[in-house]
């Protein structure tokens, strides 16, 4: 997902962006002797607010998510230095997902419709991603 954010033309007055964990995924990956990620491109256009907002969701919200793996990982002895460091990046501000929800309660042409479907879109793509023989860093 980084790849397809990185073309992103932000909207003006958006303060706020996503965490970018691509290298750091691919750190861990050599860290546990695994292939690098085979990019694969997403089959949704982000160039729409309501879309654009829809996927980011998905995302930040996997931040949440991170928190409660960090602390796994860091039982099997993975740290921000050896094998988990995207979900050190990924977890380490939870001010970032309340500054994202503030974002998506100020914006005015908001349509929730194109928002699900992105969202559902990117949970799709995430969902090929980990079935797949190599996890997809895009």
């Amino acid at each position: 997902m980084d790849t397809a954010l990185g073309g992103i033309v932000w909207p003006s007055g958006w303060l706020w962006q996503p965490t970018v964990i691509a290298g750091a995924l691919a750190a861990d990956a050599a860290d546990l002797d695994l292939p690098p990620a085979l990019p694969r491109g997403a089959d949704f256009d982000l160039c729409d607010t309501s879309v654009l907002l829809g996927a980011l969701y998905v995302l930040e919200g996997s931040t949440l998510g991170a928190r409660v793996l960090r602390q796994r990982a860091a039982a099997l002895g993975f740290d921000e230095t050896f094998g988990a460091r995207h979900l050190a990046l990924m977890s380490k501000d939870i001010a970032q997902w309340q500054s994202f929800l503030l974002l998506l309660d100020g914006v005015s042409d908001f349509e929730a419709e194109r928002a699900a479907a992105s969202a559902n879109a990117v949970f799709a793509f995430a969902l090929r991603c980990f079935e797949s023989d190599r996890v997809a860093a895009v």
